[in-house]
């Protein structure tokens, strides 16, 4: 059912998926700039049920410091977006269900890590005022069960920062979907309501949905792997497929009071293992995420099997040609193999134990119980010319209309991403609207 009776109007901007992306979007439209005629469309029965949800993603705000897969220079630039989030949820105040503050590190374990995350600090500490290198006599300090049990002559230290932000997004999108109407009440939602399909009529789109049609002069898709579902349907990000790459997480008791991520495995194109307490409950710390790949666009939603293969990636010759090399180029058959054991009863938790023990030396095997039922979906985007992963927030941008797949670190930019979105909407409908920039930078930049 559609939570709102919409008029048979042609609005400004429809807005498909209210996860973090599309709320963020909704509420720099609602905040910053002059448009009224907005609405945003979600096939859930609520804000942030999917990706977005505290029990599908690792709860992190990345800011490039801690995450050795970035450079000095995209690091930075994640640095400059992060900000954006940040200076939001601070503007709410304490609130534990919205947001905490912890250290965040990452830990380099023997010689080669060690010296690897002593040049990083050496390159990032000017750049970065809240990183501080810390090794074993400190980590035991800041972290115990790190040091506990490890082999004294085994080399260890960490990059720490003290602006480790624990984020439960869904709350998060939830705050930015309630400010925006609470900002223009007239700004149109519609929930329980899934596309069917978007067609083009005249000047404007019309999206079709089981309840009602909705127009509209511009569109952007928020809905993660269906955003190149439907562009591709209207022509647009052809030369692209979608890998879905699933993670799933272990609890493991009170083990950890802050984020322990650990060194980027070399050539390898997922994160390692890592250690959060979680905000729904600070006493569990969970481990992960596992990464394997599902033919689905949804997590546990079997379903979305159907969609998924109306995608290149595995039902045409080039996608398969792409798939193949990505595996062999990354050396990627192996690792598949070993996280698909991780999901298995009995044998899962006693491989996973490998994985947890470079954190914390000390796991047995009975601390670690799988979650069932979590974890979420990141879709990785192939480009299927090139053969190669595409990392980063994924946009295409067609003619009034902007499709967004937003893979990690999607929920860290994202107010940055609608602060950019926004703008390239103002510019799609031209003369009379506008962004008001000077209130963003004050507020949020």
């Amino acid at each position: 059912m559609i939570t709102k009776k919409l008029t048979r109007k042609i609005n400004d901007v429809t807005i498909i998926g209210a996860g973090v992306s599309g709320t963020a979007l909704f509420y720099n439209l609602a905040k910053f700039s002059n448009i009224r005629n907005v609405c945003i469309i979600e096939k859930s029965n609520g804000i942030a049920t999917i990706n977005s949800h505290p029990l599908n993603n690792a709860q992190t705000s990345h800011d490039g410091s801690t995450e050795t897969n970035h450079s000095l220079e995209h690091a930075l630039e994640l640095q400059f977006k992060a900000r954006n989030l940040r200076r939001y949820l601070d503007s709410k105040g304490v609130d534990p269900e919205l947001w905490k503050k912890r250290l965040r590190m990452v830990l380099g374990v023997g010689e080669k890590e060690v010296n690897q995350l002593e040049e990083r600090f050496t390159n990032f500490s000017t750049h970065y005022p809240d990183i501080r290198l810390a090794h074993s006599r400190d980590l035991a300090k800041i972290e115990p069960m790190i040091i506990k049990g490890r082999d004294p002559r085994q080399p260890v230290c960490a990059i720490v920062s003290d602006q480790g932000y624990i984020v439960n997004y869904q709350r998060y999108a939830q705050e930015l979907f309630s400010d925006a109407m609470q900002l223009q009440p007239n700004f149109d939602h519609a929930f329980n309501t899934p596309l069917e399909e978007i067609g083009i009529m005249d000047d404007h789109f019309v999206i079709r949905t089981p309840e009602a049609n909705f127009y509209s002069k511009i569109v952007v898709f928020e809905a993660g792997p269906y955003s190149l579902f439907f562009a591709r349907k209207l022509g647009y990000g052809l030369k692209y497929g979608i890998l879905p790459v699933p993670g799933s997480f272990y609890s493991a008791g009170h083990l950890l009071n802050n984020k322990v991520y650990r060194v980027q495995i070399e050539n390898m194109p997922f994160a390692a293992i890592h250690g959060d307490p979680d905000i729904l409950d600070m006493e569990d710390t969970r481990f992960g995420p596992t990464t394997k790949f599902l033919p689905l666009m949804e997590r546990h939603r079997y379903g979305t099997f159907m969609h998924f293969m109306e995608l290149p990636l595995l039902s045409s010759i080039e996608g398969l040609v792409s798939l193949f090399s990505i595996m062999n180029k990354n050396k990627l058959w192996g690792y598949a193999a070993k996280n698909l054991v991780f999901d298995m009863p009995i044998i899962g938790p006693a491989a996973f134990l490998r994985e947890v023990r470079p954190i914390i030396p000390t796991i047995r095997y009975r601390d670690l119980k799988l979650r069932r039922g979590a974890g979420g979906i990141r879709p990785q985007i192939v480009n299927l010319e090139t053969k190669k992963l595409e990392f980063g927030d994924s946009t295409i941008v067609g003619r009034n209309i902007i499709f967004n797949t937003t893979p990690s670190p999607g929920a860290s930019v994202s107010m940055a991403n609608g602060h950019r979105d926004a703008q390239k909407v103002v510019e799609f409908l031209g003369p009379g609207y506008t962004f008001n920039e000077e209130r963003f930078q004050k507020e949020l930049g």
